[in-house]
């Protein structure tokens, strides 16, 4: 027998049994992190049944029973008369049917009932309607023959309307002003004298028309004048009384006459559309109405107009640095302004150029002091009364020797720009660039020179003139340093002569 099947046979099962095989090729992870396992909850799932709540078979157990009652317990009859008293039927019935609707032990078992002191508040008293999902109410009303009248008749309507809305509002003001002075006057004087509690003067204050529910004329004779009893003041109290009321009146009424007091008279924008093309049906609109006056800010915001002014600046154009430096319009207008450096700048954007103008201006008394303001605007006119805003704002004490020119010889460097200053003698003017010449006839610098060896760039040289006159060196502080005596020769010994 020959040998080679034998050896075929067995090689072909070899492979046979090779293919046979499956390869598994493990899966290579692209990360250096372990394999997290899967995530479990923290808290275990708690069923009604472990509660106790739910039996089995499904019914109630005595303990869901008693949670019912302790949480959604039945209306009691004071509870149920209470609820007639504030509601109206339909509105009771609507509750009634909602409460229906939703199954208590559904609430327990799927809900939760939120005691912390953040839950929110649910309560609905339907007094106010929301036009979100509230049905607007039918207005009645019987139609009318439509009124056309002329314009001189339509003015005088109108004056009449306006007439009787202002003098409700002038009868309601007197009516919290006097409220306010009785307050005034219980508090200083004591309560024993005014009959009226504190909520009976705040209802009056935001109702005028309760003054007449809290004072009613009583029936029957009045009391004699002589009349004394536990019930009747004496006549020093009355006199002390009326004259304690009649220091707070007229004070109450001084602020009423005041300018701030005018927008109390005047008529809401309620009363003005009452008659006007929308009707009474603007009243239930969906829109918010104004904000009015904030409180908490009374007294923080000033009218634009001060009556100090006199009528010179009615636009409130200097209400802000009169504010901020504490001077008046006469010494703000008397005050030296002038605008020295004018540049045109563009900023190029994606819509294109935005083209701006750059202001340097300055301003002086005459009298050493000297403001220094920059302000760029896109309105040439803006910029510039802008930079002038910020000199006077800026405005700086500068040294000044006899009252005519500094003390010895100072510089300074922006940049490449160096201005140097000399003090010079009585009677030599100002030698100086235009704009150095400008600043110090603004700061009352007579006698000056002024030299710029390097760069006259415009913007530069006038900040660093600015620079050198508010930065020169103190004599005084100088001779205290050396622990030295100042004296001034010229006028000590040579009497004040120059030469």
């Amino acid at each position: 027998m020959s040998v080679a099947r034998p050896a075929r046979n067995l090689l072909g099962r070899c492979l046979a049994s090779s293919r046979n095989i499956s390869v598994t090729v493990p899966c290579s992870q692209f990360h250096s992190s372990a394999p997290r396992s899967k995530r479990k909850s923290r808290f275990r799932n708690v069923t009604a049944q472990e509660l106790g709540l739910i039996k089995e078979s499904g019914e109630f157990t005595p303990k869901m029973n008693k949670y019912k009652e302790e949480s959604f317990a039945e209306y009691t009859k004071e509870q149920q008369d209470a609820l007639n008293r504030h509601y109206s039927a339909q509105q009771l019935e609507a509750i009634e049917l909602g409460e229906k609707a939703v199954s208590p032990e559904d609430l327990i078992i799927q809900g939760r009932l939120r005691d912390d002191p953040y839950k929110p508040d649910y309560i609905e008293d339907y007094s106010v309607l929301d036009p979100r999902y509230d049905i607007k109410p039918e207005i009645e009303g019987t139609p009318r023959e439509v009124h056309w009248p002329d314009q001189n008749q339509w003015i005088d309507e109108y004056g009449e309307r306006m007439m009787k809305i202002t003098d409700k509002k002038t009868s309601d003001q007197l009516t919290r002003a006097m409220v306010r002075a009785l307050r005034r006057v219980k508090e200083s004087q004591g309560e024993d004298l005014i009959d009226l509690t504190e909520e009976e003067l705040k209802d009056i204050e935001k109702d005028p028309e309760l003054a007449k529910r809290y004072i009613i004329a009583e029936d029957g004779p009045e009391p004699d004048a002589n009349a004394s009893g536990p019930e009747f003041m004496s006549r020093a109290q009355a006199i002390k009384l009326d004259e304690a009321v009649d220091e707070a009146w007229k004070a109450e009424l001084d602020k009423i006459v005041g300018f701030g007091s005018q927008g109390e008279v005047e008529p809401t924008n309620l009363e003005l559309i009452q008659d006007g093309p929308a009707g009474v049906d603007r009243t239930y609109t969906a829109e918010a109405p104004d904000l009015g006056k904030v409180p908490g800010v009374k007294g923080l915001y000033k009218h634009a107009v001060d009556p100090e002014d006199q009528g010179q600046d009615d636009s409130g154009k200097y209400q802000e640095i009169k504010r901020l430096t504490g001077m008046t319009l006469k010494d703000i207008r008397s005050l030296l302004t002038k605008g020295l450096v004018t540049r045109w700048v563009s900023n190029q954007t994606r819509l294109g150029k935005v083209r701006s103008t750059s202001v340097v201006a300055i301003a002086g008394n005459g009298n050493g002091r000297l403001g220094l303001g920059m302000a760029k605007s896109t309105e040439p006119g803006v910029a510039e009364e802008t930079a002038q805003m910020l000199a006077i704002r800026n405005m700086k004490p500068v040294r000044r020797y006899e009252n005519r020119t500094i003390y010895g010889n100072v510089s300074a460097k922006i940049s490449g720009t160096v201005v140097e200053l000399m003090a010079r003698p009585p009677g030599f003017g100002l030698r100086c660039p235009h704009r150095i010449f400008e600043m110090c006839r603004a700061a009352g610098i007579h006698d000056i020179a002024a030299r710029m060896p390097r760069s006259k760039n415009p913007m530069n040289s006038v900040k660093a003139a600015y620079q050198a006159l508010t930065h020169q060196p103190d004599p005084e502080q100088i001779a205290i340093g050396r622990g030295k005596k100042l004296v001034d020769v010229r006028k000590v010994y040579y009497g004040g002569a120059v030469y």
